[in-house]
């Protein structure tokens, strides 16, 4: 894949994530779309789904994690997808470092509160994510 071609992959799935982290926020509010319901039924072990999210402090954890994900997909789209185009490799090594930090964190604490579930999922955005950039031919500039 061209770095021209990774970068504008790494626009589009950073641009519908931002997308994604806006509605995954709200849903601490409300949850129109059902989004959040059916991400919460699937990925936590408690299959109740977005009424598991009862207390303050779970809809204000729910409003923190969206705003999180929210500015990792901001680096990803203003940072991560123009260094890739111009064949920075630090923040190519960047990007790759912080993607996996994320997936050993999240994964981690998924699994030690008894969500393995989620760490599947984890792998499918892992790989999402790092696919453009893994994908690029680092010798090639358009």
């Amino acid at each position: 894949m061209s770095p021209k071609a990774a970068a504008r992959t790494m626009r589009i799935i950073g641009w519908i994530s931002i997308i994604t982290a806006i509605l995954f926020a709200w849903g601490s509010v409300s949850d129109p779309t059902g989004g959040n319901n059916l991400f919460l039924t699937y990925a936590a072990s408690g299959g109740q789904g977005i009424a598991g999210i009862a207390t303050q402090e779970a809809k204000l954890t729910l409003a923190i994690a969206g705003g999180l994900f929210g500015g990792l997909m901001g680096y990803y789209v203003f940072i991560s997808a123009p260094g890739i185009e111009q064949g920075n490799d630090l923040i190519r090594r960047g990007t790759i470092y912080a993607f996996l930090i994320w997936f050993v964190i999240d994964s981690s604490a998924s699994f030690g509160t008894g969500n393995p579930s989620n760490v599947v999922l984890n792998v499918a955005i892992l790989l999402l994510y790092l696919g453009p950039v893994m994908l690029v031919r680092r010798d090639s500039a358009e």
